[in-house]
């Protein structure tokens, strides 16, 4: 298919907010493409090169998108990008007298990859004669969603999960979904898993597993109203201490070759095999240069020839040995200075379950299967321990236990069905959770701003939003501030609503008064009018929201349609409360 072609079905994607529509469009798009076109185009349709655990970013900024675009042309691109707000159609604008060189999607997807691949001296210069000349290369139409691309700005409002859907269409019936689905679950690859749909039908997914290198949806645990919900609905309990770490996944296959690891080179020494092994987060996103403790211990500590584990990475004071905060943990989180982080902040990484042992996938088995396996493959040692828990029929000891993890310092407990698989991907009642946070919510609700939404997944995306972003007023700078983004706790009814209400104030760009870091961006932005009521279970110091704090599980209480956005709760609000949090504790 002729990428002209391709930059048609993206338009046609783009026109619409109804998910039948988007449905539809996708299928045929797969019907017409070829089967070694399949990946790419999925990955491009949702904005990224390939999958996102091996995903390769641009490093292209709106400035120097905005030089690219303005060596092309005469016309002025900064007042133009003013004028819409995204440079996508600023450069449908000066590109319009393009003539099209015919290229194809395979031919735009390797330009694009060696666009991206670019590093070292002088890459921003040749990343822009690159970009320019292939910028030149296409119609009109091809150049604005190429450039959005680049930008990671492509946005068309559907995700893996609809194509998904539109696969179900093509496999002959919408009830198959839930089967391709949980393929892509366990193997989170939507090119790979439309490619071999397209080529063998259904009988294709058979031959998709889960294998090292490729991260496994994490399974999440569902909240409950408390104790006595959580044994009503799990009389068996197996319980385990919640960690207010960070979750990892850990690959080793000593069968697959693989380079070095970057910044932590000397692991495997300059004549030892090297093999694969490799850390994930639960969005899917590789880390394994931040744990180089984490990645020595595992050669050391587990005993298998291949192996995939799940568990809670937590930082820990090496003097006193208790567990730092989440926000100190998560300071790991770096691509410079890994070494020294690694010295300042060591780890503990409490694996809680097993997904895969030496060739074979083990999320079917019951979860006390799963944890003898466990045991059976993990060496005693400092830094990586099977997790402690308790088996019980008898809900007085599920209390002590609760109170056990209190005193500890922990966030509290995680209770299981001991008798069930490992569902990737999946929030059930399975996996409940049981916080110690539960029993001391802010006594206050906090008046935040809306500040703009991102579209939904799985079952949200029928509403078009899955979580909304909000912040608060700094009177000191007269600008806005996020303070946290909420995806749980509303009505189907209150969905709708909230959508509703923000697209009546949606803007093309981030406003003027409006401080978002660029991480958090919604994919739909508002102007700061509409007021929402939010409770929370407390205030922790933030390193990504533009306030400096974040609230803890929050949720939307109601709409405050009778306040103006000055009335909001203030940034200076917002640190009374957290030291009037910290002195209560």
């Amino acid at each position: 298919m002729k990428f002209k072609e391709f930059a048609g079905y993206l338009e046609r994607l783009e026109a619409t907010t109804k998910r039948l529509e988007i449905t539809d469009i996708l299928a045929e798009l797969i019907k017409k493409l070829g089967v070694e076109e399949i990946p790419p185009a999925m990955y491009l349709s949702l904005g990224y090169l390939k999958a996102p655990f091996e995903n390769k970013v641009f490093n292209v900024a709106d400035k120097l998108m905005i030089r690219i675009l303005q060596s092309l042309t005469n016309k002025n691109v900064d007042e133009l990008f003013a004028q819409h707000g995204d440079l996508g159609t600023v450069a449908k604008i000066v590109l319009s007298d393009n003539k099209d060189r015919g290229m194809s999607i395979a031919e735009v997807y390797e330009k694009l990859l060696e666009i991206a691949y670019i590093e070292g001296a002088g890459s921003v210069e040749l990343k822009m004669k690159k970009t320019a000349a292939l910028l030149n290369s296409v119609d009109t139409l091809s150049a604005k969603f190429i450039t959005r691309i680049i930008l990671g700005t492509t946005r068309l409002g559907f995700t893996e999960l609809t194509i998904v859907a539109s696969l179900a269409l093509i496999a002959g019936d919408k009830k198959y979904a839930k089967e391709i689905e949980r393929v892509y679950n366990e193997h989170p690859d939507i090119g790979l898993i439309a490619q071999k749909i397209k080529s063998d039908g259904l009988a294709g997914l058979k031959k998709i597993k889960i294998e090292p290198g490729v991260p496994v949806l994490s399974q999440k645990a569902q909240r409950v109203s408390g104790m006595e919900e959580a044994f009503k609905r799990v009389p068996d309990v197996w319980a385990e201490f919640k960690f207010d770490g960070t979750r990892v996944q850990l690959h080793m296959d000593k069968n697959k070759k693989a380079g070095l690891i970057e910044g932590i080179k000397d692991l495997f020494g300059e004549t030892e095999k090297k093999f694969l092994i490799k850390t994930f987060t639960r969005n899917l996103e590789e880390t394994t240069h931040q744990y180089p403790d984490l990645i020595e211990a595992a050669i050391k500590q587990v005993r298998a020839d291949s192996v995939i584990l799940d568990g809670e990475a937590i930082g820990y004071n090496r003097e006193t040995g208790r567990f730092l905060p989440f926000q100190e943990t998560i300071q790991r989180k770096r691509k410079h200075g890994v070494t020294e982080a690694a010295k300042n902040i060591p780890l503990k990484y409490f694996v809680f379950d097993i997904l895969y042992l030496n060739g074979k996938s083990t999320t079917e088995l019951p979860l006390r299967e799963r944890r003898k396996l466990l045991t059976q493959i993990i060496e005693p040692g400092d830094t990586i321990i099977v997790d402690e828990s308790l088996e019980t029929k008898e809900f007085e000891k599920l209390m002590e236990y609760f109170e056990l993890a209190k005193q500890k310092g922990l966030e509290g407990l995680i209770v299981k069905n001991p008798a069930d698989p490992y569902q990737a991907g999946a929030r059930s009642y399975s996996w409940i959770k049981l916080k110690t946070a539960d029993e001391k919510l802010l006594a206050d609700s906090v008046d935040c701003v809306l500040l703009g939404y991102y579209y939904g997944r799985g079952e949200r995306s029928k509403f078009g939003i899955g979580g909304f972003l909000v912040g608060v007023p700094d009177k000191k700078s007269g600008n806005f501030k996020t303070v946290t983004k909420v995806g749980t706790g509303l009505t189907d009814k209150e969905w709708v609503e909230i959508k509703k209400l923000a697209d009546k104030h949606k803007v093309k760009a981030v406003p003027k008064n409006v401080d978002i870091d660029k991480t958090l961006i919604p994919d739909v932005i508002t102007e700061p009018s509409i007021i929402l009521e939010i409770g929370a279970d407390e205030i922790t110091v933030s390193q990504n929201h533009t306030s400096g704090y974040a609230l803890r599980f929050p949720r939307l209480i109601k709409f405050r349609t009778d306040k103006n956005p000055s009335e909001a709760t203030s940034v200076a609000e917002i640190v009374q409360m957290f030291k009037k949090q910290r002195r209560k504790k």
